[in-house]
């Protein structure tokens, strides 16, 4: 049982919350990696601006909510696991705690750039499967089979975040994805080279900023 302490706690912008790890910001984007243990809880934090959410381990969770924007707001994806939330009428402010017994880890992504960029039509090649079309993102899931490669050049930049631990390490742009989320920002116009050395099939998430 969480004692409630909602009265007295400060409330911090979520990049501020400690379990939320800054590991990568740009003026596209701000990359929290969430990691909360099991029996700890999150200070109470603001989540204010538009972001892709991605559960990489999910457990049982708890959550004590202080302000939060009609979940009929947010928006739907094809993926449960890779959604998108743009608090455009009201931030959620909440915490969260880890009921169960194996660590809590999300990758939450802040959209920094407002959108409104000239973007290419979306990715149609083989593995990629779109989520969602926002006004600043679109969310990919890309499936790549075992053994095989591919080639992916963007007007736009990129972020591509590994989902599961790899049995070997496969090679995105020659940097080493072995773990989940592990990632790699891709700047406007960069090509993305790919490979899947491993036994089975792996998947990315890919996120297109605009």
């Amino acid at each position: 049982m969480q004692a409630i302490f909602c009265c007295a706690q400060t409330v911090v912008p979520v990049k501020d919350e400690p379990r939320h790890h800054n590991v990568f910001e740009n003026s596209f984007v701000r990359l929290l990696d969430v990691r909360i243990k099991p029996g700890d809880t999150s200070l109470f934090h603001k989540h204010a601006t538009p972001s892709v959410f991605i559960v990489l381990h999910p457990v049982k969770t708890g959550s004590e909510v202080k302000m939060e924007e009609q979940k009929a707001t947010a928006l739907a994806s094809q993926d449960p696991s890779i959604t998108f939330e743009g608090f455009y009428k009201s931030p959620r402010i909440h915490r969260v705690w880890n009921a169960d017994t194996a660590q809590f880890h999300v990758m939450d992504i802040e959209i920094l750039s407002k959108g409104g960029h000239s973007v290419s039509a979306p990715i149609q090649q083989d593995g990629f499967k779109l989520l969602f079309d926002e006004q600043p993102v679109r969310a990919y899931r890309l499936t790549l089979q075992e053994g095989s490669n591919i080639q992916v050049q963007r007007r736009n930049p990129l972020l591509i975040v590994g989902l599961t631990d790899a049995a070997k390490p496969l090679s995105v742009n020659n940097k080493s994805f072995g773990k989940e989320g592990d990632f790699l920002y891709v700047p406007a116009g960069e090509a993305v080279q790919i490979a899947n050395n491993n036994g089975q099939a792996y998947s990315f998430a890919v996120m297109e900023m605009k």
